[in-house]
């Protein structure tokens, strides 16, 4: 008897470039309307950058920071905030910071599901790391549109 691979298969959620964009773009325009100066990045689920938007005054730092806060939620599939917070009450170990260059342990960083799968992060850099972690959770709310 021949198995029917095609019935097996399930369609994988993906994170698009176009939505991407689209929750950078609501993350940028938060982050204005908070006249917060900041850097905006959304990776996929792999850690690739699908969409970078950078105010013209945004810090030289926030580029790389925003991309590794997206990468760290994305890895770690929460909030950059949650695992801050585990590492200072000693519920995560340190050496978290140590699995790899991109990992950066600060407030900004939030995973984004679809349904309940991890298909990318966004980060955000330029503002202190409560009003960071607002402006990138004011860029998911396009999900829910």
């Amino acid at each position: 008897m021949q198995a029917n691979l095609n019935a097996q298969s399930q369609t994988k959620a993906y994170l698009s470039g176009d939505m991407a964009m689209k929750i950078a773009q609501k993350a940028y325009e938060e982050a204005q309307k908070s006249n917060h100066h900041v850097t905006v990045t959304v990776v996929d689920a792999s850690g690739q950058t699908l969409a970078v938007l950078r105010d013209d005054r945004a810090g030289v730092h926030t580029l790389r920071a925003s991309y590794k806060k997206a990468y760290t939620a994305n890895s770690q599939k929460r909030e950059t905030a949650e695992i801050a917070k585990g590492v200072k009450e000693g519920k995560i170990p340190e050496d978290i910071r140590n699995l790899d260059e991109n990992i950066l342990i600060m407030d900004g960083g939030v995973p984004i599901f679809i349904g309940k799968e991890v298909v990318g992060g966004i980060g955000v850099g330029g503002a202190h790391g409560s009003e960071d972690v607002r402006i990138a959770k004011a860029g998911l709310s396009v999900l829910n549109q």
